[in-house]
């Protein structure tokens, strides 16, 4: 960006000097200083080079505020965006700490049910653990002494005991 204006203000200015040198030699040839003949052709073709060069400095001034605007709008859009990443950021975070307090929580809630049932006897809690999820289970009697573990698996309905059989040992649980 930085060189498109470098490159704008010296085309500025090698056209506001080339408007110089050709009002200097207007000048003399008006006061009769320069050359002798100059005719209506010359004059008209001066009058050219100079709308030509005012046309081509107002492109370039109009060219060198519209990189300014759009300069303008590309720092608020890295603002914005800087912004938008460190909001991203905290709720990530946010986020990672929720998580890491429900697993802690689950873990707590777990150790304390395996504690619970443990302390039930096989015939009681076989019954009431039948009608938990597959997951709860699973985290309670991974958590549980294994002779206990293994009185209330063999309370359960075969087919349940099987499968909490299978999941734990893909686990490596008990």
């Amino acid at each position: 960006m930085k060189s498109v204006i470098i490159i704008s203000v010296v085309t500025f200015i090698l056209i506001f000097g080339g408007v110089l040198v050709m009002s200097g030699q207007l000048n003399k040839a008006a006061m009769g200083a320069g050359a002798p003949n100059m005719g209506p052709e010359d004059y008209e073709a001066a009058e050219r080079v100079f709308r030509d060069m005012a046309i081509e400095r107002d492109r370039i001034q109009q060219d060198k505020e519209e990189l300014l605007a759009l300069g303008q709008t590309v720092a608020v859009q890295e603002q914005v965006l800087n912004l938008s990443r460190e909001q991203l950021l905290m709720v990530i975070k946010k986020m990672e700490t929720k998580q890491q307090e429900y697993i802690e929580e689950r873990e707590r809630s777990a150790v304390k049910l395996a504690k619970m049932y443990e302390a039930m006897k096989p015939a009681q809690a076989a019954p009431i653990m039948q009608a938990l999820d597959m997951e709860i289970i699973l985290d309670i009697m991974g958590r549980m002494k294994e002779r206990q573990a293994a009185k209330i698996l063999a309370k359960m309905d075969a087919g349940l005991a099987a499968q909490v059989s299978t999941r734990m040992s893909l686990k490596g649980g008990m």
